[in-house]
């Protein structure tokens, strides 16, 4: 689990009740800044790009780009964003860190697929054209076209190694993975694999290719020194997309069938589990198009889950077209995490210490979706705890709740007499208390003194 601070409640009241980040209509193409740690969400029918603040899990802003936002890539070093647009046949380039579009750079019919490589800042994009595809090569500085390769099929994926030079393509049509060689702009080999190769990703520090079979439900591992297939691992239904974390060598693949992830060990080539990702949220199903209200039939590529990676936080994003959402996975325990967020009223009153973990006011904390946590509310000096409010209407302390949604929980407290007051109230009572009986019996000896002197007087 991790813990965060310092939400504001707009943003904390958009993502209660939902299991999932809200993004824009039917997102796609999903990255991320590992330096800036920034989210990036392509939303096909909302034209837009949705900033996420990977620190808070909350909107920073929406950009407007193209038509049909499809996928979009990330280069941490100029920190830019490139994103194409199947409907207008153009690469939105966005400033990362001012927000705002910068240009569109006209390539080819639908483009889809986009990779960048860092070292000398090209940018590749497949071009998923009715009768034949192409690749455009984009420069990162003058974000100018200086190069098309026509490709023979339907490229759909691309994925560039810095270090080798080389680019992967899988082709839909023909059912294999191009080998490209960046410097000559040719195909070098042409690799079998699966039907209907789709995303593919690769570990830079071990120089292997993985590549999702949409037809075949299974992935394809690629030895990068010979470009020859090693080996194929089952995974869920109709895999799209695919991403790996180089630092714990751990691949992630997006099942577009049956609405799962399956978690594969790099080291053993073997799957390790199965994560679902359908969202238990029934507002928008998928069926009918949020703008025009008509029902619609979604299959790929207009529905594509996709991934990102965060090597850093080691937190792995999917992108949800039916729920118009982004689902978070905690890379070091693989389960699909949720956000409780806690607010304390008044503020300063006290701490939430949730199985273990204290939180502040206006923080969040990330759990494993459907399981039970533990709360306590610490009240701070002069307070005690009063009761619970939002998810859950209770005075019992501590509480046990079971997490399946994004959600709130406030503590409210109420002023107590501290000990040091109560002490003093005790001491002053007991004070006036030693004051009257003395004054009193002290009154007394003296109505008794004078009336001895009277008798004596007699």
């Amino acid at each position: 689990s991790f813990t965060y601070s310092q939400m504001d409640e707009q943003a904390i009241s958009e993502n209660v009740g939902k299991p999932f980040l809200p993004v824009g209509s039917y997102p796609v193409g999903i990255g991320i800044n590992s330096v800036t740690n920034k989210l990036y969400v392509a939303n096909q029918f909302s034209n837009s790009v949705t900033v996420i603040d990977g620190n808070t899990n909350t909107i920073e802003t929406t950009i407007q780009v193209d038509n049909f936002p499809y996928d979009l890539e990330v280069n941490p070093y100029n920190n830019r964003i490139y994103v194409t647009n199947r409907g207008s046949n153009t690469v939105s380039v966005i400033d990362g860190s001012t927000n705002q579009r910068l240009s569109n750079i006209n390539v080819g019919e639908s483009p889809v697929g986009i990779s960048i490589n860092p070292s000398d800042n090209r940018i590749y994009v497949t071009n998923l054209g009715k009768e034949s595809s192409s690749l455009s090569i984009i420069d990162g500085i003058s974000n100018k076209v200086t190069g098309t390769v026509e490709l023979n099929g339907l490229f759909y994926g691309v994925a560039v190694n810095p270090l080798t030079k080389t680019i992967y393509l899988s082709n839909l049509k023909n059912h294999t993975v191009s080998v490209l060689d960046e410097k000559t702009k040719n195909i070098v080999n042409n690799i079998s694999g699966g039907n209907i190769p789709t995303g593919i990703n690769i570990n830079y520090i071990k120089n292997v290719i993985y590549v999702a079979n949409y037809g075949s439900n299974y992935i394809s591992v690629i030895d990068g020194k010979t470009n020859k297939l090693n080996s194929t691992i089952n995974v869920g239904y109709d895999p799209v997309d695919i991403v790996v974390n180089p630092l714990t060598n751990r691949i992630y693949v997006s099942n577009n069938g049956d609405n799962t992830v399956s978690v594969i060990d790099g080291i053993t080539n073997k799957k390790i589990k199965d994560l679902s990702v359908k969202p238990n949220n029934n507002k928008n199903n998928g069926n009918t198009d949020p703008i025009l209200n008509i029902p619609i039939h979604l299959t790929f590529p207009l529905l594509a889950n996709k991934l990102s990676l965060n090597p850093i936080t080691n937190q792995i994003y999917i992108t949800n077209t039916v729920s118009n959402g982004v689902i978070v996975i905690d890379g070091k325990t693989d389960s699909v995490v949720v956000q409780l967020s806690v607010e304390i009223k008044p503020e300063n009153a006290g701490t939430i210490e949730c199985n273990n973990s204290k939180l502040s006011s206006q923080s969040f904390w990330l759990h494993p979706i459907n399981t039970e946590i533990k709360c306590t509310a610490h009240a701070s000096r002069g307070y005690s705890f009063d009761f619970w409010s939002n998810m859950i209407s209770d005075n019992k302390n501590p509480i046990t709740l079971n997490v399946t949604e994004n959600n709130l929980l406030v503590a409210h407290f109420k002023p107590a007499i501290s000990t040091e007051t109560y002490i003093g109230m005790v001491a002053a009572i007991v004070g006036s208390t030693s004051i009257f009986a003395g004054w009193y019996y002290k009154r007394r000896e003296r109505s008794y003194l004078n009336k001895s002197m009277n008798r004596i007087d007699f």
